[in-house]
């Protein structure tokens, strides 16, 4: 008998904590790290929605599948090949991230790109957004003789320009507020926005939902997503204040660091429907360096919401 009270006790108590979540308007999944930062101001403000904090995609993709989370974070090109996986059960919602990639160097004698030909540059991630990117532009440059190297992870690769280590790198915020920051004595120094070199800046984050929610729950999800671009503006508006609730959450950032990237991170809110073409624009570009990163298909207008 005292053992079945204390697993009851124990029910309530996390009940009171936590919540139940079947209770919730909406399960929603967070990505740690850079794209979290505008949802600490919904997790601090709203209570009504139970909120799932994943270390990668890769944890968040098969609950999303399940319709385990309703709303979640990915970037496009792992949002196109999740579409034709699950036969067109995810909808894509809405571009909350635009391009954020920098280029740095130590490198005192840089004038242009061509100033890498026979260069090494340290980039972080193998197979996404930042790799497919930079291929696209060294091509569209003519620059032929540049090594790409992923072999230092990214928590690693700020520190890696400042010792010396790499002597160019490129990656997306926070890194290179990172490297900025602390590589000042160092002579680290940012010497491209990757964004400059396409005529509107590409998607690098998208919110999407399972399908079969939005079905369901449409009312509730358009809820969610007015609160989302209000916590957007919130957040952009208000930097040192989201960081330090960034920290609060921990949403794997501290709040020096969140608070310093957002003025660079390129947060907003534009409904899918309205950026479908540069949806589709940063997939075909993904699609003509690598078929399977986007899948075999793009997906259809369907995937709009």
């Amino acid at each position: 008998m005292k053992k079945c009270a204390i697993i009851i006790l124990l029910s309530l108590t996390l009940s009171l904590l936590w919540g139940d979540s079947k209770n919730k308007k909406l399960n929603i999944g967070i990505l740690n790290g850079p794209s979290a930062i505008p949802a600490a101001y919904l997790i601090e403000n709203n209570s009504e929605y139970d909120f799932q904090i994943f270390s990668g995609a890769d944890l968040e993709i098969p609950k999303l599948l399940k319709g385990e989370i309703d709303i979640g974070i990915l970037p496009p090109n792992a949002a196109a090949k999740l579409w034709e996986k699950s036969a067109g059960n995810l909808a894509a919602l809405a571009i909350i991230g635009e391009g954020n990639l920098s280029l740095l160097t130590t490198d005192s004698s840089y004038k242009n790109l061509q100033s890498l030909e026979g260069k090494t540059v340290y980039c972080a991630g193998r197979g996404a957004t930042p790799e497919y990117v930079f291929r696209h532009i060294l091509t569209e440059k003519q620059i032929n003789n540049v090594r790409l190297d992923f072999s230092i992870p990214n928590p690693e690769i700020a520190g890696s320009l400042i010792s010396g280590k790499a002597e160019y790198i490129l990656v997306p915020e926070p890194f290179a507020t990172v490297a900025l920051m602390k590589g000042k004595n160092a002579g680290v120094k940012k010497i491209e926005d990757i964004s400059t070199f396409f005529e509107e800046n590409f998607p690098m984050t998208l919110l999407v939902c399972n399908r079969k929610t939005l079905e369901t729950k449409e009312k509730e999800i358009g809820e969610y997503l007015a609160l989302y671009k209000k916590a957007v503006q919130w957040t952009c508006s208000n930097p040192k204040e989201a960081g330090l609730l960034v920290e609060k959450h921990t949403l794997g950032l501290n709040a020096n660091i969140a608070a310093a990237s957002i003025p660079n991170g390129r947060y907003v809110f534009i409904p899918a429907s309205q950026g479908k073409d540069r949806i589709e624009s940063i997939l075909k570009l993904f699609q003509n360096q690598n078929p399977e990163s986007v899948g075999t298909k793009l997906p259809d207008s369907e995937f709009y919401r």
